[in-house]
């Protein structure tokens, strides 16, 4: 297994402090968000974030708050995405589903804040830093969670679900995994691009890499959701086609989804070879594709 790129522990206690309720403590929405988003998880958006500022120099000031806001915006994502109205599952990251530990209202309201905590922790920074690119960075990751980008892609989850498997094709399935899965992993590189004023060749690159890792990470989910356990997974395997859920397993099959993953993933080494021979430091984003790739849960 490739090396795996890791946070500082200032990058975990920047949650923690930020998740801190102070005088909320003790109700249940505060509650629900600490146990999602302190609960562990491979925290691979902002590790791609922190990797790609890391092609340049040594990352920024603002790249751990953008890295938390990021990782929280991705967690809202999980506990909605969880609920009995959308996926329907009772495990996530090894432990109960946050519908399931709290009830769906206090879910809802905990997604809920952890998308306005994000929102928050980023105008604080823009406002520390009003001459820098922390305000594109902030617009990146705000326009791929919305509603041209991974809320969209929820949304045409949801309706492919409900489609006959006839009238459903291959492309409808990477135009929503490209929605749902691509656009906040190609934000995470974008916006350590921008944050690391890296020029617009290298960024158009971190784009394009980012769509193409987002599929393959789609894909990864898709296979290994037909072939390991929960104990593996950290959530209920096998669910997606019990669901209805069109996938690149269910439309296309297993070994099809393995060989479009090997095309995914070579288009991803490609763009690394670009950034390499550019001269920049490849080593920790590397790395964590060597993990992305090779992992099994």
């Amino acid at each position: 297994m490739g090396s795996w790129p890791g946070l500082s522990r200032d990058f975990e206690q920047l949650l923690e402090a930020e998740l801190n309720p102070g005088k909320m403590a003790g109700y249940p929405v505060w509650e629900a968000a600490r146990y999602s988003l302190l609960g562990g998880g491979k925290r691979v958006r902002p590790r791609l974030l922190v990797a790609a500022c890391e092609l340049a120099a040594s990352p920024p000031r603002a790249a751990l708050p953008f890295a938390a806001a990021l990782e929280m915006i991705h967690t809202y994502s999980l506990i909605h995405d969880d609920l009995p109205a959308m996926d329907d599952d009772d495990f996530r990251r090894g432990q109960a589903s946050c519908h399931k530990a709290f009830g769906e209202a206090t879910a809802i309201l905990a997604g809920d804040l952890l998308l306005n905590r994000a929102c928050e922790l980023m105008i604080r920074v823009c406002l520390e830093n009003p001459e820098g690119p922390c305000l594109k960075a902030m617009g990146i990751l705000m326009e791929a969670s919305g509603g041209v980008g991974m809320i969209l892609g929820q949304d045409r989850d949801l309706a492919l679900e409900r489609s006959p498997e006839k009238e459903v094709e291959l492309a409808d399935v990477l135009w929503m995994a490209e929605l749902k899965t691509s656009r906040l992993i190609r934000a995470a590189l974008l916006m350590g691009g921008w944050l690391a004023d890296l020029d617009q060749e290298v960024l158009d690159l971190l784009g394009t890499m980012g769509t193409s890792l987002g599929l393959a990470f789609q894909i990864k989910d898709d296979i290994l959701d037909c072939v390991s356990s929960r104990d593996t997974l950290g959530k209920t395997p096998l669910k997606d086609q019990g669901a209805g859920k069109k996938t690149f397993v269910t439309l296309a099959g297993l070994e099809s989804a393995r060989t479009l993953l090997d095309e995914k993933e070579n288009q991803v080494l490609r763009i690394l070879d670009q950034l390499e021979a550019k001269g920049l430091k490849t080593g920790p984003l590397a790395g964590l594709v060597a993990y992305l790739t090779e992992r099994n849960y």
